[in-house]
């Protein structure tokens, strides 16, 4: 289980299984066993002997308060596991339907790695643009790469740049300048990416620091703030984004598809693509398109690469893109993973549970099982009497259970995606999930008293 625990949980390496945590289960187990165990001893200590020998063993031992207990026990734990299975059910549906989600990119085949430049060695930003110009030239060249870029943050890595502008058309004054994240790349990054380019062209060798300032979209910035309009071509200034002549303004050449860069849940959001040449950074990502199956297998080559033109600047974070995905799935497969457990857990106990109360019901009533089948009662009776018995209890939990469920529900209605809180289907199959184990928790006892023999019941009274 501990294995299974995503990495980006806080105090991870404080989780694990020592003698403390054992010791703890072991007492906590033995103090539950001993707690419920007392109140039957107790009852029991309290027979009244006169009485149970007048009205029967049978019958004596199990008046109607205690049944009235061990039926309400049973109906909590079959509420209790309704509500673990409706959460269960809604959190698999939710990572179900997140998991076909698109991140607007092709992660296949795609290795990506993090390289950092000392601003001491290089403090002109044409140092920098240097360093990974010839970097990319090398990578490009490797056997089994077939494009490669730059860009930062990287999508789903957590990383994220937000900027305010403006748009020409409509100035705004401070203050009031609407915002949106904003990605550094280099020349040939969409096509690595496998990103679309639906309108205009992609950066390529004419962006230069001593260039025309411009910037590319994608398609929700285009649709909220010029719909209906040829967005190529119109001016936005960028807050962070000045060129070394003042001008903030940059045009948009061009406009690409919406990809999930903060998390596969959130909804597309207007974002820009700003040129590395004419805003440097000092530390990028490396995004690879490999031809190979395994894209880690040229790992060594592109240290090697780097190596040659800096031995000083290491090679960090080098993972497939898949993993940036896996790793944003991981919470909500594990928050799913470990309710089914629970709820599972439950479901098993709860069929125990019931069938443990109709035995021991059928037990009780032997005798009268008996003088019904003597009076002319067919079988099927007597079994559907058992059954509807059980399924009373299972009648009023369920009333019980999804008034829980209901409420438990809207504290996961944060944690869902693509599947209502209060979603009718899981609902009425957990329903139909939990009738179905009832009555099957419940057939066997249901046969044994169809086939009670009334002479061996009621010599045995």
């Amino acid at each position: 289980m501990i294995k299974m625990v995503p990495q980006n949980i806080p105090r991870l390496s404080a989780i694990q299984l020592d003698g403390t945590v054992l010791a703890f289960t072991i007492l906590v187990s033995l103090g539950t066993g001993i707690f419920f165990g007392m109140v039957p001893a107790w009852q029991a200590s309290q027979v009244d002997l006169n009485s149970t020998l007048k009205t029967g063993m049978r019958t004596g031992s199990g008046g109607e308060h205690r049944a009235r207990l061990r039926n309400t026990l049973v109906m909590g734990e079959i509420a209790l596991a309704l509500v673990l299975l409706v959460c269960a059910g809604l959190l698999i549906q939710s990572f179900a339907r997140l998991d076909r989600v698109q991140p607007g990119l092709q992660p296949d085949r795609l290795l990506t790695a993090s390289v950092q430049v000392p601003a001491a060695a290089y403090p002109k930003n044409e140092n920098t643009i240097a360093f990974y110009d010839r970097f990319l030239e090398r990578v490009r060249f490797l056997p089994g790469v077939q494009s490669a870029s730059l860009i930062i943050p990287l999508p789903l890595s957590g990383g994220n740049m937000t900027t305010d502008f403006d748009i020409e058309e409509y100035p705004q004054p401070e203050g009031h300048r609407a915002t949106a994240p904003a990605r550094i790349i280099g020349t040939d990054y969409f096509k690595t990416a496998g990103i679309p380019v639906r309108e205009g062209r992609a950066f390529d060798e004419r962006e230069q620091l001593s260039s025309a300032p411009v910037v590319i979209v994608n398609e929700r910035f285009a649709q909220k703030y010029f719909p209906g309009q040829d967005v190529v071509g119109k001016r936005i200034k960028p807050g962070f984004a000045a060129d070394e002549t003042g001008d903030k303004m940059r045009e948009i050449v061009g406009v690409v598809g919406n990809v999930k860069h903060l998390s596969l849940k959130n909804e597309d959001s207007p974002e820009m693509y700003l040129p590395r040449t004419q805003i440097p950074f000092n530390i990028m990502s490396l995004v690879v398109r490999t031809n190979v199956s395994g894209p880690s297998t040229i790992t060594a080559a592109i240290r090697k690469e780097l190596a040659g033109i800096d031995p000083a600047i290491p090679l960090r974070s080098v993972r497939v893109f898949e993993e940036y995905i896996s790793r944003s799935l991981a919470r909500p497969r594990f928050n799913a993973l470990l309710l089914s457990i629970f709820a599972g857990s439950a479901l098993v106990l709860t069929a125990i549970g019931i069938y443990g109360v109709m035995a021991y019901s059928v037990a009780q009533r032997t005798n009268e099982i008996g003088i019904r089948i003597a009076l002319g009662a067919a079988q099927s009776n007597i079994f559907r009497l058992v059954i509807g018995q059980a399924m009373a209890l299972v009648a009023i939990s369920v009333v019980v259970g999804l008034a829980g469920a209901f409420a438990a529900t809207r504290l996961l209605n944060s944690m869902l995606f693509g599947v209502g809180a209060w979603d009718p289907v899981t609902f009425v199959v957990i329903v139909l999930l939990i009738s179905l184990v009832a009555f099957l928790a419940a057939w066997l006892p249901a046969r044994r008293a169809a086939n009670v023999d009334p002479i061996t019941a009621l010599r045995a009274e």
